[in-house]
């Protein structure tokens, strides 16, 4: 594969800043657009021996940073760029039915009756001819690299260079064809973000009649297909995303079965190679097929964190609740980690807003709240949060607004349905469906809390809700109450009614804030129980449950890794009493399973009967770290002697000698605990 050059990387800097210093009056959409055309004009593009996917030789994913690296403080703030947050499924399926001509002929067509329309007009026209050239410039330096005495790759490259010429402005005839489409749309997406979470959604189901036509026509083997994928698969680890999600299997829209050869192809190709990217999801209902769930396990098997699970009419449910019809709740994929956004007509913004429950719990102890009752002070807790609720909200309607004015993304509108027809940017409204993902960290630390100060402070009377807060300022100073209250009985995850209750309630009470509250413009709101790795590095201060400052909180769905009496088991039946329906932007569970544990049939027996009866009582989503501690112990040790170990991060892959000590740490004492 390329190697990441820092000429490559300095050469799109100046090309950034060179269009965008000097456009300062332009519309935000137009500086945008004319920033692609000058990246498809003058971009690095280098081609290797055996690349049958063209499209970049350097990672484009977070260039925002290094550009300030390599131009320094004063042009980098000159420069006055703002890419967009990423966190997108855009409609891959309709770019390679239409291609470039068809989109063109359609924008053509958009409204102008207004200044705005035309203007984006304007710019959605400019950011397609300029992808055009950019995969024209691809076909001519394949076409240089065909200069060679190799029959074969002489041969190799001019197929490619077809290819590409024939795309850069017509749609896919074939299945090679459609795949690098495809890639060359993701690239061209995270040159005009610098985002990341930039995610495939439906793969098997837009590219799959592509295979299907090649494979009955005899144009193409299931092992040169193997061969396409492959290619694709490597090409999504140079671009520097860490959370490109590919989903496969589910429903269609009409409600029946959608698993096709491609489905388990790319279930195939991801178990052989092993690579962190793309994320591999899978959807699971009842209708899955015998075949689909032998090659998901198949791969969950392997231990490297892949593929996560996704109940699939639970997905469905909890998008119909946010008001998405059934026919396109059921076209839904995963952006990012775990956020469930229908395909294709969606502006997600899944990372748009977040909080921490044990923040919250904290600065209402901080308040001095009253009460002669636990159900007096759960009350008053409610209401506080409430009214925290509110003041996020401003801050959110700020923060979309900021979107709006200075994140305009012309090319990711074009490739998302309605917004071409409305003549709109998604960020004006474009979008069938905007939406703004709040993600909420800690549910299972303020549970444990609260049973905590229900226990000790107002069933046994033993301490005062004074005492306790004079302890958390003090990060437990009194080490006999820090052990009673890190060791209470019953703390969620331990199949403890009381605390699965107060889970269930308090996650309908936090959800249903969220759901009420709609944004300007119809953006609406949608909880996610988790923020991405919040819970290792956003460390609050001490909590009631016995967390002291500095300790890790809770994750998604699951319990603390405090206390004790949590098995597999235990942890499965407390969050399944949750309302997952609720919370489409995500609501995962994590569970670490020792490799013994799923070797042989035995093995693959137990890890689908866990996500099957997880699933059938109402669980959303579910996904293994297939670990041993000692291993993971020697890896952070001896880094170089297991450079190719890949763990799963919240909701994707790593390789573990690559992560921070800090988040290496979390992994391996979570593995400990079978979390």
């Amino acid at each position: 594969m390329a190697k990441v050059t820092d000429p490559d990387i300095a050469a799109c800097a100046q090309i950034a800043y060179r269009i965008y210093s000097h456009n300062r009056s332009k519309p935000e959409v137009l500086r945008k657009s004319g920033y692609l055309s000058a990246f498809a004009e003058s971009c690095p593009i280098r081609i290797f021996d055996g690349d049958l996917i063209l499209g970049p030789s350097f990672p484009l994913e977070g260039a925002w940073s290094r550009w300030k690296r390599i131009l320094g403080d004063d042009r980098h703030q000159e420069m006055d760029f703002h890419g967009n947050i990423g966190h997108i499924i855009v409609d891959y399926g309709r770019v390679i039915q239409l291609g470039v001509d068809g989109l063109l002929a359609l924008v053509d067509t958009a409204p102008s009756e207004t200044q705005s329309h035309s203007t984006n007009c304007a710019a959605f026209r400019e950011a397609l001819q300029a992808f055009s050239t950019y995969i024209m410039r691809h076909a001519r330096e394949a076409e240089i690299r065909a200069d060679t005495s190799d029959v074969s790759l002489r041969s190799e490259m001019l197929a490619v260079a077809a290819n590409c010429r024939h795309i850069a402005t017509r749609a896919p005839g074939t299945f090679w064809q459609a795949l690098q489409l495809v890639w060359f749309v993701h690239v061209f997406l995270h040159a005009e973000s610098m985002a990341q979470a930039v995610s495939f959604g439906r793969f098997d189901q837009y590219l799959g009649p592509y295979l299907e036509h090649d494979l009955l026509d005899g144009s193409i083997t299931m092992e040169r297909a193997g061969e396409l994928l492959a290619c694709f698969w490597f090409k999504c680890n140079t671009i520097g995303d860490p959370s490109q999600n590919l989903i496969v299997g589910g429903v269609d829209s009409e409600g029946q079965i959608a698993e096709n050869a491609l489905s388990y192809l790319c279930l195939d190709i991801a178990r052989q190679l092993r690579l962190p990217q793309p994320s591999m999801s899978v959807r699971i209902g009842p209708a899955t097929t015998d075949k689909f769930w032998h090659s998901a396990i198949a791969l969950c098997a392997e231990g490297f964190g892949m593929p996560s699970f996704f109940n699939d009419p639970v997905v469905i449910r909890s998008l119909e609740n946010i008001g998405i019809p059934t026919e396109r709740a059921r076209d839904w994929g995963i952006v990012g980690c775990y956020e469930a956004n229908p395909q294709g007509d969606t502006l997600g913004l899944t990372v748009a807003g977040a909080f921490s429950l044990p923040e919250v719990l904290l600065e209402f102890l901080g308040s001095m709240p009253a009460g002669d009752s636990f159900d007096g002070f759960l009350a008053g807790f409610k209401k506080h949060l409430s009214a925290f609720y509110s003041k996020e909200l401003v801050r959110y309607q700020e923060t979309f607004d900021r979107f709006k004015a200075d994140a305009v993304s012309p090319f990711e509108s074009l490739c998302l349905g309605n917004c071409i027809e409305r003549g709109l940017a998604a960020e004006e409204g474009g979008a069938r469906f905007s939406l703004f993902g709040v993600n909420i960290m800690g549910l299972g630390t303020l549970v444990d809390s609260l049973l905590t100060i229900k226990a000790l402070v107002f069933d046994c009377q033993d301490i005062s809700i004074d005492y306790l807060k004079e302890q958390l300022d003090a990060d437990f100073e009194d080490e006999a109450l820090w052990i009673r209250c890190r060791n209470l009985d019953g703390k969620y995850g331990t199949g403890s009614s009381f605390s699965d209750s107060l889970a269930q309630d308090l996650l309908i009470e936090t959800a249903g804030l969220v759901h009420s509250h709609p944004l300007t413009d119809g953006v609406r709101p949608y909880p996610a129980f988790f923020w991405f790795l919040a819970d290792v590095y956003r460390l609050p201060g001490a909590t009631p449950d016995g967390r002291r400052s500095g300790d890790r909180v809770s994750y998604g769905v699951g319990p603390t890794e405090l206390g004790k009496g949590k098995s597999a088991t235990s942890i499965l039946l407390s969050a399944a009493h949750l309302a997952h329906d609720l919370c489409p932007c995500g609501n995962p569970l994590i569970l670490s399973l020792s490799p013994d544990e799923v070797k042989g049939a035995d093995g693959i027996s137990r890890v689908k009967d866990l996500v099957k009866t997880y699933f059938d009582e109402g669980g959303f989503h579910l996904h293994f770290n297939i670990v041993d501690a000692g291993q993971l112990r020697n890896a952070r040790d001896k880094p170089f002697e297991h450079d190719e170990l890949t763990v799963r991060i919240s909701g994707f892959s790593a390789r573990f000698a690559g992560l921070d000590p800090t988040l290496q740490n979390a992994i391996i004492e979570r593995s400990e605990k079978g979390m």
